[in-house]
Order: structure tokens, then sequence, then C-alpha cells
């Protein structure tokens, strides 16, 4: 939910290169029941989801990557001292191996170094000039530089360092230590930039809770003179009492949480010039209710621009600022929506040094680019069709056009697209599924990372006209030893007709006239598609349990409702002012399509989801609770007025603008009317979803006489790891196998 975003990278997602594969492995595929993931005779347990989970995902060589020149792909892998960096030619895939443990060992122990030498692994990356690696590790810039061999290290962090932001060319490193941002210099020299932080007073680091995109809080303009970094005075907003309950007794642990309605934190942008020593504060208005998002530098660190986002989120203006005196020069251009505008990416400026730069926006119903002139003034749109840009990706080495990322005529994927400034756009990817892209630094070809419902992953070079040089890597399928059901997509339609996409995985039963139970996995918010055209379905980590459940005997059937991501801006704002509502509908249409195969019993349906899908899960059994004998709410939003004020407010306004809107969207209103078990799971330490929404359910449930099971997680936020997480797979398991019998 907050701070969950569509954010996707090829680097960080996977692979390297191996051996040419001349074919794919092929994988079983029925007419009737779709793809089979696993035809073998061996049972996938819990025990070894939870013990080998990573393992069971397609796999593939590390650190893949273009070489600075563009001529070459690297990639790590097994050698006879420890892994190894290889490199092989685009043009021929003649491969050398560039550095490896042994000789690297060897030169951290003449540089005399503190420490073991790391593993060569993803985290050492090139440096732009591709004649040396970087690595940060330890608190410590590393650069390697391969011919001669010799390691040194550039900086060195002080103990305790937070956040950082590397300069270009890495001459300093601006980080953040007690909430305040200091200067690393090269010669190990440290200058305080900002002064006076505190927990309530916060320098350099994200704020507004990551809505809007905001992830960091601290960005060098091009030139690297310049810092620009965030300031949050959180003092606005109420302390909340959080609880640490280890010590005996317990103690308060100070902390803030804006809820719906109420004061949120005042936020300004500093910009520190380190030629004059001096920091100045851009001209925004400290008394307006607003959020300052999407900082952006212009190309020669002169300018900078912030979106100014209003409290009401219905109005948008992008501010150009003097970065010398912090002077508010213009607006550039506005945008509202009466439901709300939610820019998560500033402008991208053109490298012809002309002001024009590239603006997404989902002005006509999809997110789509245009080119804005200097003055602000839109010139044209650049992108088309009825589906949504996800990322831009880069610029091409003329500069006259741009790539991007689009899932194109099907929401379930995505793709890489080339446009031209001058009109006109391609697609470089072919066939189905997602496909993760990297262009080289010369602009001739693409890495491109792609699995489907059928393919477990692949690795392809392709030239940046889309044509197959050649293929890289194809992963083995580590599931199918396993007995395995068999999945495939499915379509139902709203009342109003609207296409809505489905993914369903049946159990590995041959016999056509066993009833099993149905398993419902929801989420339904903003920000997320469930169903994608990729391995397993799509769906992140729970796909594996999921398709565990169904070799288990369950049916599992997951929808994306309106309101949902990928679908246009009509789509995604169709629940504004009412959630749970729509999204109820759509579920249940799903829910009859699985009921009406013939398969599925329905006196046995459960439904599971987490936080945004824990709220859909209350929100089922509440509305439909005749249909559901048994449900798993994880860390669920039990009513919006005890949700953040940044995401909350998007979607419902406040709940003094819509008092109606929070009451019916409230589950524990309705919570007589559940009819089936009910597990309420929450981690106690969850700065995400209070846990004070489930005490109040709890109450509520208490109030009416129903009975509700819970389960804490003491010490764990919003999303459990470690032992918490096995645990509660393991409970939600037992749980769904004592309510809905599938073995029965």
């Amino acid at each position: 939910m907050s701070g969950t975003r569509r954010h996707l990278s090829l680097l960080a997602a996977v692979l390297a290169l191996v051996a040419l594969v001349a074919a794919l492995p092929a994988v079983a595929q029925d007419e009737e029941h779709g793809v089979a993931v696993g035809r073998g005779d061996r049972e996938l347990t819990l025990d070894l989801v939870l013990a080998r989970g990573p393992q069971l995902y397609p796999r593939a060589p590390e650190g893949l990557a273009w070489h600075p020149d563009g001529a070459r792909i690297t990639w790590i892998r097994p050698g006879p001292g420890g892994p190894e960096l290889v490199a092989a030619s685009v043009s021929d895939g003649v491969e050398a191996v560039l550095l490896d443990t042994p000789a690297l060992r060897k030169a951290w122990e003449a540089a005399r170094l503190e420490g073991a030498a790391p593993p060569l692994s993803r985290a050492f990356t090139w440096h732009p000039d591709g004649k040396s690696l970087r690595l940060f590790d330890g608190g410590a810039l590393y650069r390697v530089t391969l011919e001669p061999l010799r390691v040194a290290c550039v900086h060195r962090l002080p103990k305790g360092a937070g956040p950082i932001a590397m300069s270009p060319g890495d001459v300093r490193i601006a980080f953040v230590q007690d909430h305040d941002v200091h200067l690393l210099e090269a010669d190990g020299t440290v200058t305080t930039v900002t002064r006076g932080g505190h927990e309530d007073l916060t320098h350099g680091v994200s704020v507004s809770r990551e809505e809007f995109g905001i992830h960091d809080g601290m960005w060098w303009d091009p030139t690297g003179r310049r810092l620009a970094f965030y300031q949050e005075n959180l003092l606005p907003v109420a302390p909340y009492p959080y609880v640490d309950f280890t010590p005996r007794p317990a103690v308060r642990v100070h902390g803030r949480y804006p809820m719906a309605g109420r004061k949120g934190s005042v936020v300004r942008v500093g910009v520190f010039d380190t030629r004059t020593g001096k920091a100045v504060w851009l001209d925004t208005d400290p008394g307006a209710d607003e959020y300052l998002t999407n900082v952006t530098w212009g190309p020669g660190g002169e300018r900078l621009y912030v979106a100014h986002v209003c409290r009401g989120q219905d109005q948008m203006a992008l501010a150009e600022y003097d970065a010398a005196t912090g002077r508010r020069l213009r607006t550039l251009l506005t945008e509202n929506d009466d439901q709300w505008v939610e820019p998560e990416h500033g402008p991208v400026f053109l490298p012809d040094d002309s002001g024009r730069f590239l603006w997404l926006s989902p002005r006509e119903g999809y997110d789509q680019f245009y080119l804005v002139n200097s003055e602000g003034k839109v010139a044209r749109k650049l992108t088309t069709g009825e589906h949504d840009v996800l990322a831009f990706t880069g610029w091409d080495p003329e500069g006259t056009g741009f790539f991007y990322e689009s899932p194109g005529e099907d929401p379930r994927h995505k793709h890489l697209f080339h446009a031209s400034l001058e009109g006109g756009e391609r697609r470089i990817t072919t066939g189905r599924g997602q496909h993760e892209t990297a262009v080289a630094a010369d602009g001739r070809h693409v890495l491109d990372v792609h699995s489907s419902l059928e393919l477990p992953l692949a690795v392809d070079v392709l030239t940046v006209r889309g044509e197959a040089v050649r293929r890289l890597h194809a992963a083995t399928n580590p599931l199918a030893p396993f007995r395995l059901g068999t999945h495939r997509f499915f379509t139902v339609k709203t009342a109003e007709g609207e296409e809505l996409y489905g993914h369903l995985i049946l159990p590995p039963d041959p016999d056509p006239t066993r009833k099993h139970p149905v398993l419902h996995y929801v989420y339904g918010g903003p920000h997320v598609q469930l169903v994608q055209d990729r391995w397993l379905g799509g769906g992140g980590r729970w796909m594996l349990w999921l398709h565990l459940m169904a070799a288990r005997g369950y049916i599992v059937v997951r929808l994306d409702n309106r309101g949902t991501l990928g679908r246009g801006i009509e789509f995604e704002q169709a629940i504004h002012r009412r959630l749970g509502t729509l999204e109820t509908e759509d579920q249940l249409r799903a829910l009859d399509h699985v009921l009406g195969l013939g398969r599925a019993d329905p006196d046995r349906v459960g439904v599971h989801g987490w936080s945004y899908g824990g709220f859909m899960t209350l929100a089922l059994m509440t509305r439909a609770g005749a249909r559901y004998r048994a449900g798993v709410a994880g860390a669920p939003v039990t009513d919006w007025a005890y949700y953040e004020t940044g995401y909350g407010e998007r979607y419902m306004d406040t709940p003094e603008d819509n008092p109606e809107g929070y009451k019916a969207a409230c589950p524990g209103e309705r919570v007589r009317d559940i009819r089936g078990r009910l597990l309420v799971v929450h981690g106690l330490a969850d700065q995400t979803v209070m846990w004070q929404n489930t005490v109040d359910f709890v109450a509520r449930a208490i109030e009416a006489d129903v009975e509700v099971e819970t389960m804490i997680y003491p010490g764990q936020d919003h999303g459990l790891r470690g032992k918490a997480q096995e645990h509660c797979m393991r409970k939600m398991t037992a749980f769904f196998d004592r309510e809905l019998e599938p073995h029965r």
C-alpha cells in the first residue's frame, strides 16, 4: 500500500549470460486446462517452499549488465577459485574473464584494505569509464581498476551514516547522520550541510510517507556542484503511541502518524552550493497545505523543478526555481482532475539544452508522454494507444527519440518501445509476456529478460530494431519434478460490459467429477496488478504458496478489479470515495466464473489478502458473507479514517468531506454479516497499517457477538519477515485446511 510502486529494473531482477541455447524447453499444455507448471511425481510441501523458496523460481547467473562500451555483456559465473566476472562480445559471442576471485583477493591485500575482499557479485557495478568497477560495501566506496589490476578505497563514511547520494564521478558523497545532511569529500573532510535535525525534523530522507513516487531525499545536480534535499517537519502531526514490548516493562517508542483528515507534516526543499558552502531554501509557502514532489534538476544545474500537489490532490502545479537563490521563477504547467492527480515522475529534459521536456500524464485517459516546450506549452503527444506508459527508460544516442515501457495492446504484458520526437513509435520486444529490458549505451542492442505463463525465463539479445541476435540463456523449470496443477487466464465482464482479467490455478486431479474448495486470493487496490503474463502468473511472493495450495486440492482464483493498475485513469478512479464497493462486485464475478466451471464446491470457499487485500478480505466476508466459509485478513485497513493522509485522502477524500463514504467502506459496520470463520493477522509494530485497525475491528466484533480469531506478530512491521512469516504461512495453511477440507 503506502510506498508500493511499479518500479521494475532489469539489472536488479535477473540473470546473466551463459552458453547459447538454441531452443526453450517445452512446457506441457492441456487445451482444456491450460499450462502445467509441473508434471512430475514429487510432492511439493510447505516445508520445502519455506526452506527452498527462492530456489524454486527459474534461476540464471547473476549480475547481467551492459559494459559501458555497449559492445560487450558482462555477468558473474562460478569459477575454479570462486566467482568470476566474464564478458562476451555481442558481435561474435567470444567470452573473456575480466576478473576472478583470487586476483581480486591479491589486489585487495596489496592495497592493505580493511577486512577481506568481498565476493564478486551484482554489488559490483561498472564505472562509466568502462575501465573500472565500483563497489559500495560496509560504508565504503571502492574502485577496482582492471588494467593494471588495483583496488582503492575512494570514500569511507563515518559509522552510523544513513541514506547516501553519490555526486557525478563519485567526487563527493552526501549522507544523513543524526537527521542532518553532511558531505564527505575525497580527502576525508566532512562538511555539515544542515543543523538542528532531530526525530521530528528530518533532512535528506524521503518525506510524505513515500507517496507520489518519493523514495529518496537528496539529489545532486548534473554538474555535481549543488545538492538538493528535503526537510520534513513532523511536529504538526499528532504523536502516535508506538510500543516496544521487548523490555520489562514495555516502553513507548516515539513516532507520528498522519491520519486522514488531520494535520500533516511541513516539507521544504533546500539547495547546498559546494562552491559557496551555503544553503538556500526554495521559496515555497510554509503555510500552504500541500505536497512537494518529483524534485528534478534542470540540465545545467541552475534550475530546480518541483511538482506542488494541493492537500485535496485535485490540482498540481509544476514550478521552476532558481537554484542559486531559491526564488520561484514561474509555474510551467498545471494539471487538474475532479478525482485526483498523482504525479510520480518529474519532467524529463531533452538532451539538446533547449529547455523542452517530456511530461507523463493521464490527461487523455491513459498515461502518455507529451512534448512540452521551454515555456510550459504542450507541443504534441508523443505516445499513443489505449494503454498506459509505465516508465521512461532512456534517450537514443542521437537524442531524437526515447525508449519507454508499456504493456501495448494487452495490459498483462510489458514491452519496450521507441518513440520519435517528430512523431511515430514502434515496439521493439516481441511475443508474449513481461519483458525487462536494458538498452546498450551505444543504442544499438537491447538485453531482453522475459517470461510468460508458459516460459520460465529467457534472456535474448536484440537489435534496437527488434531483430533477434541470439538467445543467451533459457532457464529450466525448477518445479517440473513436482506434481502441480495447471493454470490459465480468464476474463469476466462488469455489469457495464468492461472486461476484467483473472488467473486460475486448478488442482492436479484427474477426476473431473470431484468438487474442490476455492481459495480466492485478492489485493484489489491501486498501484498493483496481480494478473500478469509472467511465469507462475505474476503476483509476487505469494505465488509459490498459491500453487502449493492448488497442489493440495484447492482451486485458486485471482482477479484485477476496477481500481487496480494498468488500465487507464478512468478504470482506476472508478473506486473514488467508495473503496470496497466496485472491487467487491468485480471479485464476486470472478468467484461466479470459478463456480460455473463445475469443479468447485460453493460451500467451501475461502478468501485471503494482505494490506489492501486484507481490507478486501473483510469487505467480501461482510458484503457477501454467505459466499465465504473462511477468510484470513492480513494487516487489514478496517476503517480508512485510521489510514494515512496522502494515500487515504487521495481515494476517499477526508472523513469530514465524505462521512458516508467512510462509513460504507468500513467492514466493521457490517461485521454482523460474517458467516464464515475469520482469522485476522497483524504485525504489532506495523507502521503502515496501524494495529489500531485490527483492535477496532475486533472490538466491533465483540460488540456484535461475532467470533473472530486473531494472530499478532510482536516486533513485525507491515510485511512479516523471518520466522514470523514462516509461522504465518503455516498457520494460514492449517486454518484453510481445517475449515475448507481440501482432502475430503
